[in-house]
């Protein structure tokens, strides 16, 4: 059986989600601005989930991760293990 296990520090999954979208970002050289209007969000949505000072929606982090073309893996941090 295949478990999914989650931080259990709700902050600290929000922390390292923004820390994920902020490599990313700067890894295709865009500016949080740039990064917004591909997400079809507020540039201080994104200051602020790089930040890891906002907790976001899921549709939130889709839209992020269709903007910087990463998979959901690369910046959702869980990890699955056997038990």
């Amino acid at each position: 059986m295949y478990l999914l296990n989650m931080a259990t520090d709700k902050k600290i999954e929000i922390v390292e989600f923004g820390k994920k979208i902020k490599h990313y970002r700067k890894e295709r050289k865009l500016s949080q601005a740039g990064l917004a209007a591909l997400a079809g969000i507020e540039p201080k949505q994104v200051l602020n989930i790089e930040q890891g000072t906002s907790d976001i929606r899921l549709s939130t982090a889709m839209k992020l991760i269709w903007a910087l073309k990463v998979a959901p893996n690369d910046v959702i941090p869980f990890s699955i293990s056997k038990e």
